[in-house]
């Protein structure tokens, strides 16, 4: 075989000695890598050498043969990235060059690079409106238009940015994915939270194609040295672009393709809570009512937001005791009455249903005096309802209680998973702002404080509690007995108490030589057997810090 001759006499600019060669070769070995490779290069050069002489025909009969010789050549696919092997792209290039006003969208290509973009634009959008742009033009066209709207995103108006964006969505002969197509999306989520609803940005990601993300998409990126956070990924900001669209238009029908993309985000993203949200609000309005729960639910547990709540009440059509627990959970959280105006309006509703008229009676009139307040009409359904309640019902003067006792159903059912623990009730006192508050303590020693009407009127409780910042907070609160609790503290003491007065006629007591503090003591007299719960004090001795 003579490769390296036929490679010398091409180099050498003998292209014809090269072909005769080439076919030479060929012709007797047509299976040959290394005869199919020396006859294609030589076909290249002398196409263009063809261009250069103005033979276009001839050059297009050249390029025919030199596609035919590709799958001859045992190229491998290249390991840097790029998305075609050599040949692959040396053939791709001479087509271009084959093609009508290719000097001049190259040139307008190289000038758009500069920064320098309205015309080289102006020019290609013509020639797409015209039809004159040959496929093989189009990635220069795309980058065109990118560079066009990168640099002028801040100063083209909204019709301008949207018919380039058209444009650059009729170019058949660009790689989808690819650096530029994901470019252009990135471009297009600051050009819609720019113009808003001018910008139908969920209907452009649908065309723009679900499916046309790069690996480096799916990458959140650190910000610079000396800036907190980070960028979301490409694809994160394209969904979360979607949602809000949808929401102005109050649209949450999502299409196929998003929700199958939604679903990816939000396993890959865990911490992206909102998208979550979306995706289980999307669910349910599908009828996918039992998933749409699950993802509420964890929701409710890791979020722990009103509107969830609320959202999560709003699910439970099939359920109307669950539905009235969620609404009173909703109602235990602290927000402003111009949110949970409505949510009032509704529990009134559910409570009417049941017979309670006079906790309905008190929702309705929170309802109505947040209205006035804020100098809102009162809706049809509050008038509906109030008409059901009795003329001579008297409203209860605070459903708060209420909400506690209630909201218990919904609590259990999210935190089901959440392991109970035995806890006393170690005090209940009120506190400096005049609240009822309970002192819980728990086996392994972690005490908290809640409010009095969380947890039942019993001192013996089973508890779900979980950490937020490095704080307990209580997320459940059960009766229990004590023969379930006290066997679990292990620093639990059992003993006749001593009562002894000290200097004032303060009590202080002891058991089992653990000191017993005179709180501890009322209504106790020396010879009592009583149990209490103990910690280590820095000078080694036990202290009670509970009477159980």
């Amino acid at each position: 075989m003579s490769f390296k001759e036929v490679n010398e006499l091409r180099k050498n600019g003998q292209l014809q000695e090269a072909y005769e060669m080439a076919t030479n070769d060929l012709n007797q070995a047509p299976g040959d890598v290394w005869a199919a490779r020396a006859m294609f290069w030589t076909l290249h050069d002398m196409a263009f050498d063809e261009l250069k002489r103005g033979y276009n025909d001839e050059a297009a009969v050249l390029a025919e043969r030199m596609e035919q010789l590709i799958p001859q050549l045992g190229e491998e696919e290249p390991a840097d990235g790029n998305e075609r092997n050599l040949p692959v792209r040396a053939y791709a290039r001479l087509i271009r060059h084959m093609q009508p006003f290719y000097a001049d969208v190259k040139a307008a290509y190289r000038e758009a690079r500069t920064g320098i973009t309205i015309a080289p634009y102006d020019y290609i959008a013509q020639l797409i409106t015209n039809g004159q742009l040959a496929e093989p033009l189009h990635e220069r066209a795309g980058w065109i238009i990118w560079y066009h709207l990168w640099n002028q995103q801040q100063r083209m108006p909204s019709l301008e940015a949207r018919q380039a964006l058209a444009h650059y969505m009729s170019l058949t002969g660009i790689s989808r994915p690819s650096v530029l197509h994901s470019r252009i999306l990135f471009v297009a989520i600051r050009l819609s939270k720019r113009f808003g609803r001018e910008f139908d940005f969920a209907k452009f990601l649908d065309l723009w194609g679900e499916d046309n993300f790069l690996p480096e998409d799916w990458q959140r990126n650190e910000r610079k040295k000396g800036h907190r956070g980070i960028f979301p990924a490409l694809v994160e900001a394209a969904v979360m672009q979607y949602i809000a669209c949808k929401k102005q238009d109050h649209d949450m029908v999502y299409s196929e393709e998003f929700m199958q993309l939604l679903s990816k985000v939000v396993e890959r993203f865990p911490d992206k809570a909102e998208l979550k949200r979306y995706l289980s609000l999307s669910l349910f309005n599908r009828g996918d009512k039992e998933r749409a729960l699950e993802l509420h639910r964890e929701l409710a547990r890791t979020l722990n937001k009103y509107y969830v709540w609320h959202e999560l009440a709003g699910m439970y059509t099939h359920d109307l005791d669950m539905k009235t627990s969620a609404l009173c959970q909703t109602l235990t959280l602290k927000v402003q009455d111009n949110y949970t105006c409505e949510i009032h309006r509704e529990l009134g509703w559910e409570l009417a249903r049941e017979g309670n008229m006079p906790a309905a009676l008190c929702e309705l009139e929170i309802y109505r005096s947040t209205r006035e307040r804020c100098g809102w009409p009162r809706s049809w359904r509050y008038e509906q309802l109030r008409k059901r309640i009795p003329a001579d019902t008297i409203a209860t003067q605070d459903n708060r209680a209420l909400y506690a006792e209630r909201a218990q159903g919904i609590i259990n059912w999210v935190y089901q998973d959440v392991p109970q623990t035995p806890a006393v009730v170690a005090a209940r006192f009120r506190d400096k702002q005049g609240k009822d508050v309970a002192k819980l303590i728990m086996p392994d020693g972690n005490s908290l404080f809640v409010k009095a009407s969380k947890v039942p009127a019993e001192n013996y409780l089973m508890v779900r509690v979980q950490g937020d910042n490095g704080k307990l907070a209580l997320l459940t609160a059960d009766a229990a007995t004590r023969d379930q609790v006290v066997p679990a503290f292990t620093d639990a003491v059992t003993g006749e108490v001593r009562v002894m007065q000290g200097q004032g006629g303060k009590q202080y007591g002891f058991v089992e030589g653990c000191f017993v503090p005179g709180q501890f003591l009322q209504g106790i007299a020396t010879g009592d057997t009583i149990t209490i719960l103990t910690e280590m004090q820095p000078d080694g001795r036990r202290r009670a810090i509970a009477l159980i």
